[in-house]
């Protein structure tokens, strides 16, 4: 059974994550972590998100600004490495806490009209360090990113494509990061196994759902879900 939940709740995340390039990391984690514990959920999710926004990359490469690619890799990296550094020196319960704290308020913010994407370079510099700060940390690093992105790239494929080259290319090296730290066990590769047809038809879905479904309306309903998302692992966490 806990495979099972396991596998629905990447699913259900992959097709958000399809559907606007970002958001499914945040949906995915909390219940996951509440479910499998923190370091094979981070371990587990980082390497399907791999492998789903690789898929959505690769048929898409066409529709990806290297520029903001690349302004997109350099900030989010500076922000992955104090992000990692802490992730493996704060105890677990702290970790969750402050993870569902920030995903509940990210939700609300973003729920209540605060959350505009940021046209000032510089605050979009800093959103984009955060950004990488909270995907070292819990692979969330997508409502940061979407601040910047929102801005910087107007057009729904290139945003789409670019953001989801982000994801690729910086989960790559998280990946490699937690295999030379042993967080690629048995359960963790399972967990990943069993997670990868769901997470493929997930994608099929969310591409065809992306070209009916109101953007603007989707979207409130990610903000609410993360909401309910980060309150269970608070729930679990206190």
């Amino acid at each position: 059974m806990e495979y099972f939940l396991f596998a629905l709740i990447l699913a259900l995340a992959n097709i958000v994550q399809a559907i606007t390039g970002f958001a499914g990391g945040p949906l995915a984690m909390p219940p996951s972590i509440a479910l499998v514990g923190i370091s094979d959920a981070k371990a587990s999710i980082t390497l399907i998100f791999l492998l789903s926004t690789a898929v959505i990359t690769f048929t898409n490469i066409k529709y990806i600004n290297p520029k903001k690619l690349g302004i997109m890799i350099l900030f989010m990296v500076i922000g992955m490495i104090p992000g990692l550094w802490l992730y493996d020196r704060l105890p677990t319960r702290i970790l969750m806490i402050v993870y569902g704290v920030i995903v509940v308020g990210i939700g609300i913010w973003k729920l209540l009209g605060k959350g505009k994407p940021v046209d000032n370079k510089y605050l979009g510099f800093l959103a984009l360090i955060m950004a990488g700060a909270m995907q070292g940390m819990f692979t969330s690093g997508g409502p940061f990113l979407a601040l910047y992105a929102t801005v910087a790239i107007s057009e729904k494929k290139e945003f789409r494509a670019t953001v989801s080259a982000v994801w690729t290319i910086l989960n790559v090296y998280l990946c490699y990061n937690m295999y030379s730290q042993g967080m690629y066990n048995a359960k963790a590769i399972n967990l990943t196994l069993v997670s990868i047809i769901p997470v493929a038809a997930a994608i099929v879905i969310g591409n065809i759902i992306n070209k009916k479904i109101k953007q603007e309306t989707f979207i409130k309903l990610v903000y609410v879900l993360l909401i309910v998302s980060g309150g269970i692992l608070l729930l679990n966490a206190i």
